[in-house]
């Protein structure tokens, strides 16, 4: 059962931001993509699944917690992720970072208006490697401010 209850998390964290992803990927500027990212159903299956899991285990946060000390807690952290609850629950909590920061990537470069290759590279790696997708949004900020200067 629990088993179970954490594939269908996983699956869910994973294949729920699929469709929000492709569509701010594929179609940047246009108005279903606009309406589908308004709101929280972007992220709306992850955050469930993480809910789930966590409560599923909390006293694995306490056990994580019980030493209150640096070394304690970061030994505490590496034995519960090391437990396929805690692979699912740091995994839904990478897919809802990730999705929430491709989201601010995506409506800032809309609201800018950013070259729509540009906006598409940073939105490809906001999912697949965030932080890489984070600094590929920075440059292509500062480099649109440089050229609206000097216009």
């Amino acid at each position: 059962m629990v088993e179970t209850m954490l594939l269908v998390a996983f699956l869910t964290a994973s294949l729920w931001v699929g469709p929000f992803w492709m569509l701010m990927l594929l179609q940047p500027y246009a108005e279903r993509t606009k309406k589908w990212m308004n709101g929280p159903w972007f992220v709306l299956g992850p955050l469930i699944a993480y809910l789930v899991v966590l409560a599923m285990n909390m006293g694995a946060l306490n056990d994580m917690m019980a030493d209150r000390t640096l070394q304690g807690i970061v030994s505490g952290l590496a034995n519960v992720l090391g437990t396929e609850e805690g692979a699912v629950l740091a995994w839904t909590h990478f897919v809802i970072g990730d999705i929430i920061v491709t989201r601010w990537i995506w409506k800032r470069s809309v609201e800018t208006e950013i070259n729509k290759t540009l906006v598409q590279v940073a939105i490809l790696f906001g999912v697949m490697l965030m932080p890489v997708g984070l600094a590929i949004h920075f440059l292509t900020m500062q480099m649109n401010k440089e050229n609206n200067t000097h216009s």
